[in-house]
Formats: structure tokens, C-alpha cells, sequence
């Protein structure tokens, strides 16, 4: 007697099973969640001081600086923590240490050579809050001097408006005092 050949259901054999491709889907998710969270700690929520000659940061050279935050109470943020000062200083020395590697690696020098010695060339951005104490700030330059960091970039946000941009009498955010209050105090920044 001849054997039939039992019929595959077409419906049975096409099924593809989903889970691997929905747990590479949430891995996805969860890196990229992570990664979004780590380019934002540098970023205190600050009210920066206001500069007329403020210039946009343009983020070139990345690999290159440190960020350091200070907050309205003077205290010290890295990467959102709160440090001390002798913490600031071993954390300035490992960044010098990571950042001379990097540079070797790359085949640029990490130090830039001056008549009294040598200084980093890694520089360090300083956002402090316009109501800290300006006491907090020269600690912190202290330290970065002892440190050998002599590049050191201020954070402000820009001041809007201008001469000849207001009418007379009109506020703009300036800590509440008047355009012609302004550039009487400060009669070097009225530009052109």
C-alpha cells in the first residue's frame, strides 16, 4: 500500500515569532534613553549672568574642556553631583591624566609649553549662577591655576537689544535697570 504524504498547512509554517525582535526594540529604546541622559548632565539649570559681548558656544572641541557648574549657594556641580573642593581637585587631575592619554593616542600634545613651565591644554568651562558670589568663582580659578589649567571660558547668555534698539524708558532683562543705566555704568560695552 502506498504511503500518503501528510499536506503542510501553509498557515503553520509562516508564523514568525516577534519576542527577539520586541527585546531588540526595547534595547534600542533603553540605549538611546541612556545616552540622551548623559549629554545633558554637564547642564546645570542656572540663570547665567548677562554679557553684551556674549558669543555663541559652538561645542568644537568637545573632547577638549571640562564643564564645571556653580549654583546661586556656591556649590560646586560635576556632571550633577555635588563636589567639594578637594574633590574638584582630583577630579581636575584624572581629567588632566584621561585627556594627556587621549591626546598621546591621537598623536597631539596634551601640554602647551610657557617661559615658567607647562599648562594643559584641556580649558575649562565655568557656568556659575549671576547670584554666587563672586568668592566661589576665585576659589575655583585658585584651583585651576594650582592645577596648571589656564584656559578658562566664562558661560553668560547674550544680552539682547543694544543702543538704538529700545526706546528710552524701556526694561529689558538686565536686573531691572534701564538701557541708558546700562551704558552709563558700562560705557565700553555699547559697541559701535
Amino acid at each position: 500500500m502506498a504511503k500518503r504524504k501528510k499536506r503542510v498547512d501553509a498557515t503553520e509554517s509562516s508564523e514568525l515569532d516577534m519576542t527577539p525582535m520586541i527585546d531588540i526594540v526595547f534595547n534600542l529604546l533603553i540605549f538611546f534613553m541612556v545616552i540622551t541622559d548623559l549629554t545633558q548632565k554637564d547642564l546645570a539649570e542656572l540663570t547665567l549672568p548677562i554679557a553684551y559681548m556674549a558669543q555663541e558656544d559652538k561645542n568644537e572641541e568637545k573632547n577638549e574642556r571640562i564643564i564645571l557648574n556653580v549654583d546661586k549657594y556656591g556649590q560646586i556641580l560635576w556632571k550633577s553631583k555635588v563636589v567639594s573642593l578637594r574633590e574638584l581637585e582630583g577630579i581636575l587631575e584624572n581629567q588632566k591624566q584621561v585627556f594627556a592619554r587621549v591626546m598621546q593616542r591621537e598623536g597631539k600634545p596634551a601640554w602647551e609649553e610657557f617661559p615658567g613651565g607647562r599648562a594643559t591644554r584641556l580649558y575649562v568651562l565655568l557656568r556659575a549662577d549671576k547670584d554666587t558670589p563672586w568668592q566661589h568663582v576665585q576659589w575655583l580659578m585658585t584651583i585651576m591655576a594650582e592645577q596648571k589649567f589656564y584656559k578658562l571660558q566664562f558661560a553668560t547668555s547674550k544680552f539682547i537689544g543694544g543702543r538704538g534698539e529700545w526706546e528710552p524708558g524701556e526694561r529689558e532683562d538686565l536686573g531691572g535697570i534701564r538701557q541708558k543705566e546700562f551704558l552709563d555704568r558700562f560705557p565700553d560695552q555699547a559697541g559701535g
